[in-house]
């Protein structure tokens, strides 16, 4: 505590600067020191050197040439150690080729984020589709002569969720 007091630092960035020193990024040092890199960054980045120089050296690169910012170089370290480990998705582990470059590095991180928004948007479609569903159930159940023809078919049951969706009182009943 006494420490901290002298000296304005705290004892986790004394530790994680240590950590920097122990690894001998001195270049990163020097950068967080100048404010270019965030502290969380630079030492990501002596992670990912740790366990696989090149991937530290292209992202150090990408972040220098401005290609990825802060959490993006958390995100782009962890998609390709994700990938060297399970592949990149269908094909086979033997196929996995790491980013050789901070410019093919990059270009996998993009690739990933818009793989990641064409799931979003394939789900915002999905969620609408099942909202139209879930308004049509509601006019139709909200006729007597349907709800009696479905009943005479033994059809008169719903799975829960959608009973929930279509009468939230009749649902909780269920």
């Amino acid at each position: 505590m006494q420490g901290i007091r002298k000296t304005g630092l705290s004892a986790k960035y004394v530790k994680d600067i240590m950590f920097l020193l122990d690894q001998g990024e001195e270049r990163l040092i020097e950068g967080v020191q100048r404010g270019s890199i965030p502290l969380t960054t630079a030492l990501e980045i002596a992670r990912a050197k740790d366990s696989d120089a090149n991937l530290g050296e292209l992202l150090q690169q990408a972040y220098e040439s401005g290609h990825l910012k802060g959490r993006q170089i958390i995100a782009a370290k962890r998609l390709i150690e994700k990938r060297q480990e399970q592949g990149p998705g269908t094909k086979s582990l033997s196929q996995v080729r790491p980013p050789t470059t901070s410019y093919s590095l990059v270009r996998t991180y993009q690739r990933e984020v818009d793989r990641q928004r064409k799931m979003v948007l394939k789900a915002e479609h999905a969620h609408q589709r099942l909202l139209l569903v879930v308004q049509g159930l509601k006019k139709l159940f909200a006729d007597d002569n349907f709800v009696n023809l479905l009943r005479a078919e033994g059809l008169d049951s719903l799975p829960k969720y959608l009973a929930e969706r279509i009468n939230p009182v009749a649902g909780a009943e269920a």
